[in-house]
């Protein structure tokens, strides 16, 4: 054992010496290969527990945080962590297939490069959870070079016994009280003025505050150089000032195409054909590409006649083997499919251009135009068909400079052809900064700005959030939430997610459950022996399923 500790250490030695300084951890597996029903080891990386032995075995969890565990240490205390996919909800939402953990002996390196960055911390919130202090941090570093930099490496100093939950955007590690975060693959190049985030959910034994002091590339960075807003201290994110306290609005009602017909927003609300308060409530798919049998009408009835529930909505991704990437024609006759068996059971639906991994909408922009130019022409005379345009913009994507110029555009294409359909905006950070959308709203009419949330992770603060945009006028449609925590894998916390349906309700906002799958992780509303085909049985339901189809029923 000696002996294997002295050739483990010499090679991180050499390591070191190779990447001036920074411990940089290898890209995970490629998501579009891995099996999205597989399953995860629930351990969690510490900065204290780790033996010689741990090196090898070490593992964690997460769903669209996933992350697996390297033989690359830092030394006989330390492990890597590879993120293999990025998330929501993030702290945001999970959608990722990959939900494995893999030891990888060969570990690919980059070579950072030293000099000028600027940081900053991304509404961190924290909670406390079984006597530990437990929070969710993102962070953006910018460029500040001059230059393109190919691999970056940054070391944040963490309390004894921290522990890493979840993670995303990064491989991480923990040797003694130093977190180390490097880049994967598909962020490692970061051009002059740009600017990268990476995120991760911790519990520790002490309270954090994320630190002011973080070395990039081996320098000590500039403090608030980030693009995003955010906080340095463990305080819930700034939400708008305090504005005048709307009075609650008339009773939504739910209901059916036939009844209600087509949508409309007036004001804060989502609105029938009769102008009267109306919500929409239901369940969205995974991953057409992964989870395709799903989509059918004995499943849409079913949740229709025994969830109570009036809508479904069409996750396409545009990445991860999804819409950009993988079979065009066949993904777009699943939406057919989608449509046509919602239309007949008269229920609404919303085709939703899943972005997650593109993290900023502009990357496939001229794909989305092309996609909704289609997609509004031939479903132009349908009542019941809403478009969401861009699911969860993250990775330091702007409301200002990148998404609502995106809204703009495509809004503009649907409106071509469908002058009037309700269109839903996704807003930065995997949808929670609803706020930068309040401070300056796009024009459009019929426009309702997406709220995300996980209510293990995302509590009182993003919901006073919603409060103060709600009392400014911004209509908010969360159309995708989860019962468990940010990672899409960890416990469920139904206390708070009835807090947040029930704020809803209070509003009239309608809301959306992640999601319509077998897949083995808390979020998924089916074991993974349930069958896609409706008239599920109570054996059938996961935890979080058999607590929704309760909750839609007004049994919760």
């Amino acid at each position: 054992m000696k002996k294997q500790l002295k050739k483990i250490t010499a090679l991180f030695i050499s390591s070191v010496l190779l990447l001036s300084g920074c411990s940089c951890g290898g890209q995970g597996t490629d998501i579009t290969d891995q099996d999205p029903t597989a399953s995860v080891p629930s351990e969690a990386i510490t900065s204290d527990t780790l033996t010689e032995s741990d090196i090898t075995s070490a593992g964690t969890s997460g769903s669209d945080q996933t992350s697996s565990v390297t033989s690359s240490p830092s030394d006989s205390s330390g492990t890597a962590l590879t993120e293999t996919a990025p998330p929501q909800n993030n702290p945001a939402a999970p959608h990722d297939p990959v939900v494995t953990t893999k030891k990888t002996e060969n570990v690919p390196q980059t070579n950072p490069v030293s000099g000028s960055f600027g940081t900053k911390w991304n509404s961190p919130n924290t909670w406390e959870e079984n006597g530990k202090y437990c929070g969710s941090c993102e962070l953006t570093i910018t460029n500040n070079n001059g230059t393109a930099v190919s691999g970056w490496s940054a070391k944040i100093t963490v309390p004894n016994g921290f522990e890493i939950t979840s993670s995303w955007n990064g491989n991480f590690s923990i040797n003694g009280t130093t977190l180390t975060i490097s880049n994967v693959e598909y962020n490692a190049d970061i051009a002059a003025g740009s600017n990268i985030s990476f995120g991760f959910n911790y519990r520790s034994p002490s309270k954090f505050t994320p630190p002011g002091n973080v070395v990039v590339n081996g320098k000590p960075s500039s403090n608030n150089g980030g693009s995003n807003g955010g906080n340095n201290n463990n305080n819930p994110p700034a939400t708008l000032a305090p504005q005048p306290v709307k009075p609650l609005p008339a009773p939504a009602v739910i209901g059916l195409v036939k009844d209600h017909g087509k949508l409309s927003v007036k004001g804060t609300q989502l609105v029938d054909k009769y102008g009267k308060n109306f919500q929409l409530k239901g369940m969205s798919t995974h991953g057409l590409q992964w989870f395709p049998g799903f989509v059918n009408e004995s499943a849409f009835k079913t949740l229709r006649d025994d969830w109570n529930t009036n809508v479904i909505r069409l996750a396409m991704y545009t990445a991860e083997g999804g819409y950009c990437e993988g079979n065009k024609e066949k993904l777009k006759a699943l939406i057919d499919d989608g449509v046509q068996a919602a239309t007949k059971l008269g229920m609404y639906v919303i085709i939703d251009w899943h972005i997650l991994h593109d993290n900023n909408p502009q990357i496939n922009k001229a794909e989305a135009k092309a996609f909704f130019e289609e997609m509004s022409s031939k479903y132009k005379n349908y009542d019941n068909v809403l478009y969401e345009i861009c699911n969860e913009p993250n990775g330091g994507a702007d409301w200002d400079r990148d998404i609502k110029p995106y809204a703009e555009e495509i809004i503009s294409v649907i409106r071509k052809n469908s002058p009037d359909s309700v269109i839903i905006v996704g807003t930065p950070t995997w949808s929670q900064d609803i706020d930068k959308a309040a401070a300056n709203p796009l024009k459009e009419k019929n426009v309702l700005y997406a709220l995300h949330f996980y209510a293990a992770t995302h509590t009182d603060w993003l919901r006073q959030r919603l409060t103060a945009c709600y009392n400014k006028g911004l209509p908010v449609f969360v159309s995708e939430f989860g019962c468990c925590d940010a990672s899409g894998n960890g416990g469920n916390d139904f206390g708070q997610t009835k807090l947040w349906l029930d704020l809803l309700d209070k509003y009239g906002i309608s809301y959306i459950n992640w999601n319509l799958a077998n897949k083995n992780e808390s979020s998924s509303a089916f074991k993974e022996s349930a069958s896609t085909n409706g008239n599920w049985s109570a054996n059938d339901l996961s935890q979080s399923g058999a607590w929704m189809r309760k909750w839609f029923r007004g049994e919760g």
